[in-house]
């Protein structure tokens, strides 16, 4: 694999499933990683506002 600053070959450094790119020629590091996003349903500001109170009380304590 080659270094996309320099166009040297990268050292691989790999532990597990995880792996770490590093060139000696230049000194890019690079750590793949996935960016995708789980996406979740989320709560509105209401909804949030309304189990926040409801966990409150009446008088705010």
């Amino acid at each position: 694999m080659d270094c996309p600053r320099c166009g040297e070959s990268l050292v691989v450094y790999a532990s597990d499933d995880q792996r770490a790119l590093r060139c000696d020629a230049c000194g890019y590091a690079g750590i793949e990683v996935d960016h995708s996003v789980e996406r979740r349903d989320g709560e509105t500001w209401a909804e949030a506002l309304r189990r926040f109170a409801a966990g409150q009380g009446a008088d705010g304590e």
